[in-house]
């Protein structure tokens, strides 16, 4: 299997951090994500970050390791932040 380097996760992480809303705003059952999403993944990264990811370290199954990495991230995200 293989997985995400460091600078790949950075990149994702940035990301991520960047779509969070907040606090202040958050309704009761409203994610705290932008665009009301309750989790992100390899659909949300902009094309430019997908590139930049895809650049440092291209797999065959890239779109798959980050799909799971942020899916991981903004439910342990979400859950640490409720």
């Amino acid at each position: 299997m293989r997985q995400l380097t460091a600078k790949q996760k950075k990149l994702i992480n940035e990301f991520i951090n960047s779509q969070i809303t907040p606090p202040n705003t958050w309704e009761r059952e409203q994610s705290i994500f932008k665009d009301n999403k309750n989790y992100l993944d390899v659909e949300d990264l902009p094309s430019e970050i997908y590139a930049k990811i895809e650049a440092i370290n291209d797999t065959e199954i890239l779109s798959q390791e980050i799909n799971r990495y942020m899916y991981d991230k903004s439910n342990e995200i979400y859950h640490n932040l409720r």
